[in-house]
């Protein structure tokens, strides 16, 4: 989808560029024939007459405009400078961001997601997610270690006010279960109201904290504001005494009686995860839908692999090593694509190849050696973040 909507806008460059150099041409053109019907006027009466001085003059302004305009078309600026379109030429290891006045990387590996045009992929669950919040339905994101659930998190932060479905009537709230200030229910509840932007005035602290909770999110929809409170690592929660059974109703009920909509991300099922944790069933199954998050799948990683190699400048033979190195094998023996190993490969590679500085004897991924480093390095790479804490 990314590579597609950038499509369309180059397409819409292209076509702007070439309206310029058809109005250019023309009044280059109409310079031209202005001067033909100076000298034509000249000859003709055979003195200076006031037609011939109109026409001259015009043709001189004419001139100045034209030559101005066609000016770039005989000088073209170099592939370094930037056009007088605005477009400046493109870098091969950074992309600028559209959303920030920040430069991003190409290759986004452990690094939190600021464009939402980096994630790749995911369609379908991309859709559900936004569709259920729209209609102040709950989700439950599941997925394995590393597999892109905060960045999905992050993507619907990123999306939602401008989003066709979503705006400024929906505020998107994150918080995780695993940071310091969610020990106790109390700094749960102060920390997610602080991330609503719910005002302090507005909280009685003497009150229970889901009292506090409560309150906050029925101000926040009297101001015609539908809270959204993402819950990232949901299994955070697990052993901590505090997040009782009553807990987990309270948030039922703050979701379906108040209005809050609640998003969770956790790498096993929420269900397994409160009844491990208050040994009762999960209050919460009736109201979220599960989304699960799976590595990609050939046409995304081919997508993510193609548009990742335009903007850094690896030929076919680089593109298709590294389509490869990003592919597993489930127990099945079918391949898959987990993305941040394809985000690893690509900054590795890229790294490899600007360390011989352009010299292509000294980067060839088709190299037997090369290949046996390389598999080395990124398996060690790969295992120290994907490896079970």
């Amino acid at each position: 989808m990314q590579q597609q909507q950038r499509t369309a806008h180059s397409a819409q460059r292209s076509r702007r560029n070439s309206i310029l150099l058809v109005m250019r041409i023309v009044l280059f053109i109409g310079f031209i024939l202005a001067l033909i019907v100076t000298g034509v006027l000249a000859v003709k009466t055979g003195t200076i007459s006031t037609s011939t001085i109109m026409s001259s003059i015009f043709a001189i302004i004419l001139g100045v405009v034209a030559v101005i305009q066609i000016h770039p078309i005989l000088f073209p600026p170099s592939s370094g400078s930037t056009t007088s379109t605005g477009n400046a030429s493109p870098s091969l290891t950074l992309n600028q961001n559209p959303n920030a006045n920040t430069v991003q990387p190409i290759f986004q590996f452990n690094l939190p997601l600021r464009d939402p045009n980096e994630y790749y992929g995911r369609i379908a669950a991309r859709n559900t997610l936004i569709t259920r919040v729209s209609h102040s339905g709950s989700s439950s994101i599941v997925g394995e270690r590393r597999m892109g659930k905060t960045w999905l998190l992050t993507y619907l932060q990123l999306v939602a006010p401008t989003h066709s479905m979503l705006g400024s009537a929906y505020r998107i709230a994150y918080v995780s279960a695993s940071h310091p200030q969610s020990k106790s229910v109390a700094s749960f509840v102060l920390r997610a109201l602080d991330e609503l932007k719910v005002p302090p005035h507005s909280i009685d602290l003497s009150q229970p904290p889901l009292n506090q909770f409560a309150r906050g999110v029925q101000d926040l929809k009297k101001q015609g504001i539908s809270p959204v409170l993402c819950i990232d690592e949901f299994d955070g929660f697990d052993n901590k005494q505090e997040f009782t059974h009553e807990f987990m109703e309270g948030l039922r009920a703050l979701a379906q009686d108040d209005g809050l909509v609640l998003v969770t991300a956790s790498k096993r099922p929420l269900k397994e995860i409160i009844e491990n944790l208050t040994g009762q069933t999960s209050p919460l199954f009736n109201i979220v839908q599960q989304i699960r998050l799976q590595p990609f799948t050939e046409n995304e990683a081919r997508e993510f692999v193609h548009d990742k190699s335009d903007r850094a400048g690896f030929n076919t033979k680089e593109q298709d090593y590294f389509l490869r190195c990003g592919k597993l094998y489930n127990a099945s023996g079918e391949p898959y694509w987990p993305p941040l190993l394809l985000q690893l490969v690509g900054q590795m590679l890229l790294d490899d190849k600007q360390a011989v500085q352009g010299n292509a004897a000294g980067f060839q991924v088709d190299d037997v050696l090369y290949q046996s480093d390389f598999k080395r390095r990124l398996d060690e790479a790969y295992q120290a973040v994907v490896r079970q804490i």
